[in-house]
């Protein structure tokens, strides 16, 4: 027995916010102690690593546009030459002597300079590279994006006709005065050319004499065994300082591949089974619409910053104690007031809706605190007010049973009193036919006015409009009846059609109305009513508004009843019966708008 009970005091503790709390912090907290340097590393690891990303990235981008400068500058040679009288002449002769005064300059086109006239076909080259004369390049992607765009162009790796190696080259459009299509103007590098520097460079530590494209790309510096290499649009290979994979495709490759599918710029960390680790970076060349590719060691872009991890998981460490003392001394202060707020709960479902709860110091638990007072106090006048309205629906009740009552009295049973009256001086009377015909045509009129009076209850008590003419009809005539009796303007206003409402439905709208025109009628003092129903596959919505004298709108519905709004309160609940919403609108002189929507069908998670 004893065991039992210290079990169930044990079961007690352990579900106790104070054990829960410290737990779910100390022991947490604990392991992370216990963990902290290899947690440490890792976490360090990857921040560093985000880093490298980024720098790798912006690393590229940079020497990218840098790049694309440079060669921009390839382009600018043959513009000078494309922009000259020569040129723009279509005459061979002198543009093969522009070719021959401009050769210094044009040596850094190993692959050779040609001009090509409007159809492509190669007019002048020069001499190394005469066997391209009256060929015909015209088919060439990089001709036709150059007379298209009417701008210099960059082509991706392509075989030369006649000779078979493979090339790219520079072209520029010769333009006319008028701006009209005479030729274009092309460079070459010979992809052959640019693995023999690489190879050069490799064994000689070659500084070039002429400038080639793969030394604009040697320059870069990635590092200390970092590279960078250059690649087409298609992947392949431009320039890679090892020469050999050079023309190789290389769109197999993460950053290519990255940089085919329309990536302008990208980094990520690289690193293949059984190889060593790189930080890969890429960007798009603006001027070319080549790819840069650079790739550096990762153990020697993080070998700066290894010998500060140490410090880290000091710090760490020290950090994570100081966190787990204050952890623990603000475990009582969060405990004690949630405690209270239990014990207060529980006080209020016991109903005692006089609870309040001791506000804590902490900025949340108070907000807590203060928001459970206030729920609480709004509960309670919740209430009162439906205590008042149930009392005030009550007492109406009974006053309407009376009159019915009253009328019944004083007019129906005394009407059928006389009619029974009328019927034994009929009886008395059958001798003379005249007189028992006048006997009975007063039972007539006397019987008339009885049904007329049973009607009167009946439409009072049931809207039989509703019933005989349909929903639309009845709410013009409770606005007819409103401007017949008040002498005021109203107006109906349909929109769609109340088609397929459930009768229940049809009556709440017609009441919501009712209520809304009575609440007009007899505080508003408006000269203006405007109803508005509006029909959607949704549900429906409903506007009253008047021009009179208007009033402040309680912040919550439930201090209606407390001002004696037990119409508008009415209008509430029935609208909530249905699933619906109450929206009012009124400040004092400038009259009031009521809205109710009411949705098709009901939402099971709304409040009954």
């Amino acid at each position: 027995m004893r065991w039992r009970l210290l079990l169930v005091k044990l079961r007690g503790l352990w579900g106790g916010l104070s054990v829960l709390a410290l737990v779910w912090t100390v022991l947490p907290l604990a392991l992370v102690l216990a963990l902290v340097v290899g947690t440490g590393f890792y976490a360090y690891q990857r921040v560093v690593q985000s880093l490298l990303i980024a720098r790798d990235q912006e690393l590229a981008r940079v020497s990218a546009e840098r790049l694309s400068d440079n060669i921009r500058g390839y382009a600018d040679l043959l513009v000078a030459l494309a922009n000259s009288d020569e040129m723009r002449s279509g005459d061979a002769q002198r543009q093969e002597d522009v070719l021959s005064r401009s050769q210094d300059l044009l040596e850094v086109f190993d692959g050779g300079v040609a001009v090509l006239d409007e159809r492509g076909v190669v007019t002048v080259a020069d001499p190394a590279h005469g066997d391209l004369v009256g060929q015909n390049l015209a088919v060439h992607p990089y001709f036709q994006n150059t007379e298209v765009l009417r701008q210099p162009t960059f082509s991706d790796i392509f075989q030369e006709m006649g000779s078979g190696e493979e090339a790219i080259v520079v072209a520029v459009p010769i333009l006319g005065t008028e701006g009209d299509f005479r030729g274009v103007i092309r460079g070459g590098f010979n992809l052959r050319e640019q693995i023999a520097s690489s190879q050069e460079f490799i064994r000689d530590d070659f500084s070039l004499s002429r400038r080639r494209l793969g030394q604009e790309i040697r320059n870069l510096k990635i590092g200390d065994e970092g590279y960078a290499y250059l690649v087409d649009r298609n992947g392949r290979v431009i320039y890679h300082p090892e020469g050999i994979p050079i023309g190789q495709d290389f769109s197999h490759r993460r950053a290519v591949d990255r940089l085919k599918h329309g990536e302008q710029v990208g980094a990520f960390v690289s690193q293949e089974a059984g190889q060593e680790r790189y930080v890969v970076g890429f960007a798009n060349l603006p001027a070319t619409g080549w790819g840069l590719v650079i790739r550096e060691p990762w153990a020697e872009v993080v070998a700066p910053v290894k010998s500060y991890l140490r410090l880290v998981a000091l710090v760490l460490l020290a950090a994570l104690t100081l966190a787990a003392f204050l952890i623990s001394l603000g475990v009582r202060r969060i405990s004690e007031p949630i405690s209270d707020l239990v014990y207060q709960t529980r006080q209020v479902a016991r109903g005692d809706y006089s609870a309040q709860v001791r506000l804590g110091s902490i900025r949340e638990i108070r907000e807590l605190g203060l928001a459970f007072n206030a729920m609480v106090e709004q509960i309670a006048r919740y209430r009162a007010g439906v205590r008042r309205y149930v009392a005030a629906i009550t007492y109406s009740q009974e006053e309407e049973r009376k009159r019915i009552a009253r009328d019944l009295h004083d007019d129906t049973v005394q009407s059928l009193i006389a009619i029974g009256q009328r019927i034994e001086l009929c009886r008395a009377s059958l001798d003379d036919p005249e007189e028992a015909r006048e006997q009975l045509i007063d039972v007539r009129r006397m019987v008339t006015e009885a049904i007329g009076s049973v009607r009167y209850f009946s439409r009072e008590l049931r809207p039989l409009a509703l019933e005989d003419l349909g929903l639309v009809p009845a709410l013009q005539l409770l606005v007819n009846d409103l401007a017949r009796a008040d002498s005021l303007e109203a107006d109906l206003e349909i929109d769609g059609q109340p088609q397929g409402l459930e009768i229940d439905l049809e009556v709440a709208i017609y009441r919501i109305v009712q209520e809304a025109l009575q609440n007009v009628r007899k505080h508003a003092h408006a000269s203006e009513v405007r109803v508005r129903a509006k029909f959607t596959d949704e549900g429906v919505a409903i506007t009253v508004w008047d021009d009179g004298v208007g009033f402040i709108v309680p912040p919550s519905p439930t201090d209606l009843a407390s001002q004696g709004n037990f119409g508008l309160m009415g209008i509430e609940e029935r609208a909530q019966l249905f699933g619906g919403k109450l929206e009012i609108h009124s400040q004092p002189g400038h009259g009031t708008e009521l809205k109710v929507t009411l949705p098709l069908e009901l939402d099971p998670s709304a409040p009954n």
